[in-house]
């Protein structure tokens, strides 16, 4: 899914940004939340992580119009320390209630060293990578995951315990001079689109994987879920008048001196990856080592210097949308 597209048109980021928060608009949701959701979603696409790009609004939109998720959603601090904030995100999407909890967060890291923030009542909260990201640039590092309560299947409709979810999930550090490490992925050890003879075969080869894939998607569940908040009867009632709030989100951010000099860790992490670039032999069918984040910086540059290569099948879907809310692609 986050390989380059074969057949795509390169189009300015500004461009995608400014028609997905249109389109948001128009499909209900608050002026303020519409425009930062649409700078997220781009910002996955100049990074490459397309699956969680503009091309999500196709399905954002509906979801606001039919009520999937509260469209105008008033956020409320339910509890709130020295080094922590709980936030009930009232049946809205959860990417500015999350990103609320992050900004208190990185406040109260700066201050007291470590914080924590989580949100429950909230639907799709997007890559879990935006949310630390957003604390590395404060000179942090931070950690983000999305579960729920009870458990929820996305892609095991089958019960499988090979397909067992796939929570996102992120760690991210930041660099001196060269990339950043950021793993932002999700715990099951395939994507969800690769179910199948794929899985099957895999499942007896290498069976030691999939028992690590459980258990890491029985920890981010749990965590982003029950310890969330998602546990309380108040969640039910907000799945049942919005369909798709099930789920809570968590985010706790550490000061990157709050041990060793920040300066001191940024260059560990510079010579950590450079270190894997030059002397790691390269796995099979791969031209270089690399660590997560090293593609995501290349790209970004790339793409910010030639337009983000948009799938003619994404495009194609982004323009039926247009035209069903009247906002015509500025790509067109």
């Amino acid at each position: 899914m986050n390989r380059p597209p074969e057949k795509f048109k390169r189009v300015p980021a500004e461009k995608l940004q400014s028609f997905a928060a249109a389109c948001l608009k128009a499909a209900g949701m608050q002026e303020e939340h519409a425009d930062q959701l649409a700078q997220l979603l781009a910002d996955s696409d100049l990074r490459g992580v397309r699956s969680h790009g503009t091309r999500t609004i196709s399905g954002y939109c509906p979801t606001l119009q039919k009520k999937g998720v509260n469209p105008r959603p008033q956020f409320k601090i339910l509890k709130e320390t020295d080094t922590a904030v709980f936030i009930d995100g009232d049946g809205g999407l959860g990417y500015a209630p999350t990103m609320l909890a992050t900004e208190k967060a990185i406040a109260k890291a700066k201050e007291k060293g470590v914080a924590v923030g989580a949100c429950c009542h909230i639907g799709h909260y997007g890559s879990a990578g935006h949310y630390v990201r957003r604390a590395m640039e404060e000179n942090c590092f931070a950690f983000s995951v999305q579960g729920a309560y009870p458990q929820y299947y996305p892609s095991n409709k089958d019960k499988r315990a090979a397909h067992y979810g796939n929570p996102p999930l992120c760690f991210g550090l930041p660099g001196q001079e060269g990339p950043p490490l950021v793993l932002d992925a999700a715990t099951c050890i395939l994507a969800d689109y690769q179910r199948g003879p794929q899985i099957e075969a895999l499942e007896e080869l290498i069976p030691a994987a999939f028992f690590k894939s459980m258990g890491y998607t029985a920890v981010a569940t749990a965590l982003g879920g029950v310890f969330a908040g998602q546990g309380d009867p108040a969640a039910r009632e907000v799945e049942a008048k919005w369909p798709r709030a099930r789920m809570g989100s968590l985010v706790w951010v550490m000061d990157l001196g709050l041990f060793a000099p920040a300066a001191q860790v940024r260059a560990g992490i510079d010579a950590l990856i450079r270190l894997v670039r030059e002397e790691m032999i390269p796995l099979k069918g791969y031209d270089e080592a690399t660590l997560p984040g090293t593609l995501e910086q290349r790209k970004e540059q790339e793409y910010r210097r030639e337009g983000i290569p948009m799938g003619l099948e994404d495009l194609e879907r982004l323009e039926k949308l247009g035209g069903e809310l009247s906002v015509p692609p500025p790509w067109a």
